[in-house]
């Protein structure tokens, strides 16, 4: 079966990666007969599962799929993460990407590169090419290198950065918000296929990130359907059956069934000790439902006292993670606990992490029988000894059908629930397929890492990988006898790109759409 491909450009290679955020087999197995570009993708080339990062989080996932290292190399382990020495919890868009992203090392052997909706990278990197920042990080005001170009993609393709409304699981299905994410997609290709035409690049990475959105709050529902067929049909617009393609998520998604608030255990079990709100609930919910009700939240939330501005926030909130998280008293506590994975203890006791292991690996829902958590491992097991010294301890992995969330948003010692917030989570397990003149027709492969995609395209390219990478070259995807399957890998030092995070003044925004999204209570 040969699928339908109709892009007008020449015979020239180019290496394509689409990353699409959020890709689980779970719904593609299920869509494929409806699919028939990626159906024929599937059959013609290599596929495989694909381990995610640990945790399995679009940050850290999608700096460690650029830089090829784990999250301990990069520093970065969520969206926040303890600062030890302060105490406090450091949103990851202050955290520097220092460490070279594999874009760059080709720009700078002299490629011409295009790259796109990446999410984690901004501000704007410059490459030898074009770039645009993606995610939730991406800033309006700066999102393009060359910045001329952010004028090109809103004058000649109405280009639009992030949703005009982010989704809720109430109304994710509703006709206006799915339309708006359709237009983003297609905003997206056209631009992907301008670049192609127009300049002719020899590495295209385009990345999609706002479908995992839409994953999350309405999973497998028709509208979400209805967006991967468009998916489809893009890609066989864009992609030459000459071209090399890879395909690939940062990471699974799974349905949820129940919810496991890891904190709220924490503090049952007194582990963990969190003062009272210093308002009264009663006083600043009645304020919120009025204010709401006016449609003035947010002219309000810019006048009131601090403590009360974080809970009303900016009439998208109730409960800020940051309010909660300043309430922890860290000199009676011996474990916190961040969703989706890390938790970080704060106490000297040697044997207090392999206690703490059996009980929360014992520990059952009351409503379904099942144990939430499928395993916890000492992060050094994952990233290797020692690790950094803002890595959290442990990192939880849980099973099929459950959530790990740090605190429920409205009632922060609830223990165990319903969904609330999203219908799927994160899984640790991925897709990646491969297609093109450089790769086999296989779906018996070793499962690669996320972090083997960015030293696998140096070697396609000919080019060395950096010592200390994570990952390493995925031979198992070549076709026996190409050219980079006969070529033995090369290696040369790292270097470190000296960019800064560039986000000093934009944190409020950032924590908005970062709640807005579902990623912070």
């Amino acid at each position: 079966m040969f699928r339908p491909l109709k892009s007008l450009r020449g015979i020239t290679i180019t290496t394509i990666v689409l990353g699409i955020d959020g890709t689980t087999w779970t719904l593609l197995d299920r869509w494929l007969d409806d699919l028939p570009t990626l159906s024929g993708i599937v059959e013609n080339g290599t596929s495989s599962e694909l381990e995610s990062s640990t945790p399995p989080v679009t940050s850290p996932a999608w700096r460690c799929y650029g830089t090829g290292k784990n999250p301990d190399d990069i520093g970065v382990y969520w969206w926040r993460q303890l600062d030890r020495e302060t105490n406090e919890f450091v949103g990851a868009d202050q955290l520097p990407l220092t460490d070279e992203c594999y874009w760059e090392r080709l720009s700078d052997a002299g490629y011409q590169v295009a790259v796109m909706g990446v999410p984690l990278n901004s501000p704007p990197q410059a490459v030898d090419g074009h770039f645009v920042s993606g995610g939730p990080f991406a800033d309006p005001d700066n999102y393009t290198y060359p910045e001329s170009l952010s004028d090109t993609l809103e004058s000649e393709f109405d280009y639009q950065l992030h949703p005009k409304e982010y989704p809720s699981v109430e109304n994710a299905t509703d006709s206006e918000i799915v339309a708006d994410f359709e237009a983003m997609i297609e905003q997206r290709f056209d631009v992907a296929e301008w670049l192609l035409e127009e300049h002719d690049p020899d590495f295209l990475n385009l990345t999609l990130f706002y479908i995992n959105v839409m994953q999350h709050k309405a999973w497998d529902a028709p509208e979400v359907k209805g967006l991967w067929k468009v998916i489809d049909e893009r890609i066989g617009e864009l992609v030459d059956s000459d071209d090399n393609l890879i395909i690939h998520s940062d990471h699974g998604l799974h349905e949820v069934e129940r919810v496991f608030y890891l904190n709220a255990w924490l503090e049952q079990q007194g582990y963990l000790s969190v003062t009272a709100p210093e308002d009264d609930r009663s006083v600043v919910d009645y304020v919120k439902s009025v204010t709401d009700a006016l449609g003035i939240s947010e002219q309000v939330g810019r006048v009131l006292p601090e403590f009360i501005r974080q809970r009303v926030g900016s009439g998208r909130r109730l409960l800020d993670s940051g309010e909660y998280e300043s309430r922890i008293d860290f000199d009676e506590s011996r474990a916190v606990a961040l969703p989706q994975g890390p938790v970080y203890l704060l106490d000297d006791d040697p044997s207090f992490a392999d206690a703490l292991t059996n009980e929360l690996l014992a520990v059952e829902d009351p409503k379904t029988g099942r144990r939430a958590l499928e395993d916890i491992v000492p992060a050094s097991d994952v990233y290797g000894d020692p690790v950094g010294e803002n890595a959290p301890d442990l990192l939880v992995r849980w099973n099929d059908g459950f959530e790990v969330k740090n605190q429920h948003s409205e009632d922060e010692k609830q223990v165990w629930g319903s969904p609330h917030g999203v219908l799927a989570d994160n899984a640790q397990q991925g897709v990646v397929i491969a297609e093109g003149p450089s790769f086999g027709s296989s779906d018996d492969v070793k499962t690669p890492y996320l972090t083997d995609i960015a030293p696998t395209v140096l070697h396609l390219f000919g080019e060395p990988i950096p010592e200390g990478f994570s990952g390493s070259v995925a031979m198992d995807l070549f076709a026996p006898g190409s050219e980079p399957a006969n070529k033995e890998v090369s290696y040369t030092t790292a270097t470190m790109s000296g960019r800064s995070n560039g986000h000093e003044d934009a944190t409020q925004d950032v924590n908005d759409r970062l709640q807005d999204l579902g990623y912070l209570e």
